[in-house]
């Protein structure tokens, strides 16, 4: 969190009124906070819609053939996967939108109200989604346990246990600590 601290002391630095300048090592750093966020936003779009396309792929030569059970496992899993995709690109493109080099008060604004979504999108929406994911797996491994050997079954049972349990851990802590920088960042434009 050095970048948010670098930058909230140059901007208190500089707090004068809303037409000065910024300077340019504040410019400089709010470039490049923007671009990670960006960045992180564009990589996730990405990630999913791999996942996606090879859950569909996967379906499509090895299974085909699906019982009620395995569509509507699949359907839980990739409309899990692309709400989380719209919810991406929905993000991207309102940050997007900001002009973060502005130096209105208005501009403090629009990132405080774009922050307070974002923070919002890691409640319900997030629980619901991967939520959905985790029923859709569910449901696969019922039709799992009719086609594979006890052993099979087992060992992808362990696994997806152990990976989900990783998972849960990485996205909670990469979830916090976005929920904590956005909170010192609303509070930071929230107190120009």
């Amino acid at each position: 969190m050095n970048n948010f601290k670098d930058i909230q002391s140059i901007w208190d630095s500089q707090k004068n009124d809303d037409t000065s300048e910024i300077p340019k090592t504040l410019r400089k750093k709010i470039k490049k906070a923007n671009s990670v966020v960006n960045d992180s936003h564009a990589r996730t779009i990405i990630i999913l819609s791999i996942t996606a396309i090879l859950i569909t792929i996967g379906y499509s030569l090895i299974i085909k053939q699906g019982t009620l059970i395995t569509i509507t496992g699949l359907v839980a899993m990739l409309s899990a996967l692309i709400i989380r995709i719209g919810i991406e690109v929905v993000s991207l493109d309102r940050k997007k939108k900001l002009d973060v080099l502005a130096t209105s008060k208005h501009l403090a604004k629009d990132l405080s109200n774009y922050y307070k979504w974002r923070k919002k999108i890691h409640k319900f929406p997030t629980l619901l989604t991967v939520s959905a994911y985790i029923l859709g797996v569910g449901l696969l491994f019922i039709e799992f346990k009719v086609h594979l050997t006890p052993f099979w079954f087992n060992f992808f049972l362990i696994e997806f246990i152990v990976i989900a349990i990783v998972l849960f851990f990485f996205i909670r802590k990469k979830i916090r600590q976005e929920v904590n920088s956005l909170t010192e960042l609303i509070a930071m434009y929230e107190a120009e």
